[in-house]
């Protein structure tokens, strides 16, 4: 399996703005330079969390970036399918995001992709920021 490098970032972004929850507002250079995304790329990413109602921007002196919620409150899955559209490893195992196969009735793996995409998204789905924070050392 791989996670999108938007969606790594973009989880990256989200765990800066927890960081600093509640002390502030941070700019995208800020965060860009502290998490090493490039920030044009970052720019992006953030247009997104912020149409999604993850997060809220403010131009100009002073502006920048924050969570329009605690950290306990936002998931890891709900980023990702904000940024991806889902979690299944495969198509044909997604939820949001399915395609048919003509195989799928008879096939075993089809089994596999899906409970994998269950168990994976119980994981992310169960962790949110605030869980991400109490984990970090250092």
């Amino acid at each position: 399996m791989h996670v999108s490098t938007r969606s790594e970032y973009g989880c990256r972004a989200m765990l800066e703005l927890a960081r600093n929850h509640g002390r502030g507002r941070l700019s995208a250079d800020e965060i860009s330079n502290r998490q090493e995304i490039p920030e044009r790329y970052l720019e992006q990413i953030l247009l997104s969390l912020r149409r999604a109602g993850f997060i809220h921007s403010r131009r100009g002196p002073g502006g920048g970036y924050t969570l329009v919620r605690q950290p306990e409150e936002v998931n890891v899955a709900d980023v990702i399918r904000t940024l991806d559209g889902h979690l299944a490893p495969v198509a044909c195992a997604s939820e949001t995001a399915y395609q048919a196969c003509t195989r799928e009735d008879t096939c075993g793996l089809r089994w596999l992709w899906q409970t994998v995409r269950q168990d994976l998204a119980s994981r992310l789905e169960s962790t949110t920021f605030a869980d991400l924070l109490k984990r970090e050392t250092g």
